[in-house]
């Protein structure tokens, strides 16, 4: 022995059930349908503009569902929640694998976001849940970032087998999303049922009171305010651009029964690329390369369609578990997935406000015009977080003692 420890070994285990729920978490964002999305929609008679207005639409119905369902997710238990919103994913799939028609298209958009806002707010609500439970609530956001290369990683040989599967027909790729989901709510009864930090103050809450605590916090903490100012710009900008790579990648010449097995090759990049960024740079450094990616879209080359993509993805694969990890901290006191919830809804919130005007703007600038458009928003978030640097204030202490308040007033 050349020296001695100056005292016990930092404990590296996961709390108990927490890797289950990686592993379901992983399923659930097992989308086969989305390098086919586009032309899927298109063989049922749904155009480009309008598939992004029923996109936008359904980014519009997560904005005003996710928070109420979120403070649900939390009095029921985000394990609950889970299986609900992974089954009517299933169902959701279902329908369009069996009926491949414009007005079930539409029709679903209510289900999917339903099961979006109960699985994206429930499952980062339950690892926190269960992390805070196991004593390691420090490790959340890397809980994160392994999730992020975790589903990227796995979605490489999802978006391969989609290759596969649609020569038999896009509507294929559902069917297999539907069983996959169908899998991870199996694999979601098995785990504990971790409940809301505060669980006392958390069943008292309804959604009406926590959106007054979370204005109370935001009315704290300007550095809050230009957290979620990040998330819209870049959320927007994100869930444009992932809509339209197999757009972008059949423009570029890939052919369209193959762009399954390209975005599989960008996925795993992309989750080699997020692991392998420096953890010294800082977040602005990140969002610049997303922006860079997101600028080579206009280039009609297979080879910059393709790194577009990857640059792209490893930036989303970076920024949100970071924007999760602050969310947590700033308002997970009030309950997990209510937290959750909030991450989610400024990432859609964008998106559903260019919805009234998508079609038109879409038909406009065309997708080479709107990748042009997503570089602007990530410029923008860079900035913003940029004056985020300038700021330390957290709302943490003053939006408590506000909340407390508040709490003590409804209950007097």
């Amino acid at each position: 022995m050349t020296g001695t420890t100056s005292g016990p070994l930092p404990d590296r285990r996961w709390p108990r059930g927490y890797r289950r729920l990686l592993a379901a978490r992983v399923l659930l964002r097992s989308y086969f349908f989305v390098p086919f999305i586009v032309l899927y929609a298109r063989d049922i008679g749904v155009s480009l503009g309008t598939l992004l207005a029923v996109e936008a639409f359904f980014s519009a119905l997560v904005v005003i569902v996710d928070v109420p369902v979120g403070v649900v997710a939390d009095r029921i238990g985000p394990r609950q929640a889970l299986i609900v919103g992974a089954s009517a994913e299933a169902a959701a799939a279902l329908l369009l694998a069996f009926t491949a028609h414009p007005a079930v298209f539409w029709s679903v958009q209510p289900l999917f976001a339903l099961a979006l806002a109960l699985t994206q707010g429930a499952d980062a609500g339950l690892a926190g849940a269960l992390l805070r439970e196991g004593g390691r609530p420090e490790r959340f956001e890397l809980a994160e970032r392994i999730l992020q290369s975790s589903s990227l990683g796995w979605n490489a040989a999802v978006f391969a087998l989609a290759s596969l599967l649609s020569l038999k027909g896009f509507a294929t790729t559902f069917l297999a999303t539907a069983v996959v989901q169908s899998i991870a709510v199996m694999l979601l009864c098995t785990l504990p049922d971790a409940r809301a930090s505060f669980a006392d103050a958390a069943d008292r809450l309804t959604p009406r009171t926590w959106l007054r605590h979370l204005r109370a916090a935001l009315r704290q903490s300007r550095s809050l305010r230009l957290d979620l100012l990040a998330m819209v710009l870049t959320g927007t900008a994100f869930s444009v651009l992932l809509y339209l790579v197999p757009a972008y990648l059949v423009a570029s010449g890939i052919d369209e029964h193959l762009t399954g097995a390209a975005t599989a090759v960008i996925s795993l990049a992309a989750a080699g690329v997020g692991c392998l960024l420096p953890g010294s740079w800082n977040l602005r450094i990140t969002v610049v390369l997303a922006a860079a990616g997101a600028l080579l879209f206009v280039l009609p080359y297979a080879a910059a369609a393709l790194a577009a993509g990857v640059l792209v993805q490893a930036g989303q694969a970076r920024l949100l578990p970071r924007f999760r990890a602050q969310v947590m901290a700033d308002l997970g006191g009030w309950g997990e997935a209510s937290a959750m919830s909030v991450v989610t809804t400024t990432a859609g919130v964008g998106l559903a406000a260019l919805a009234p005007v998508l079609g038109l703007l879409t038909d406009t600038l065309r997708p080479p015009g709107l990748a042009v458009l997503c570089t602007v928003l990530l410029l923008g978030a860079g900035f913003t977080m940029t004056e985020r640097l300038h700021r330390g204030d957290r709302p943490e202490a003053a939006a408590r003692a506000e909340a407390e308040r508040m709490t003590a007033e409804e209950a007097a």
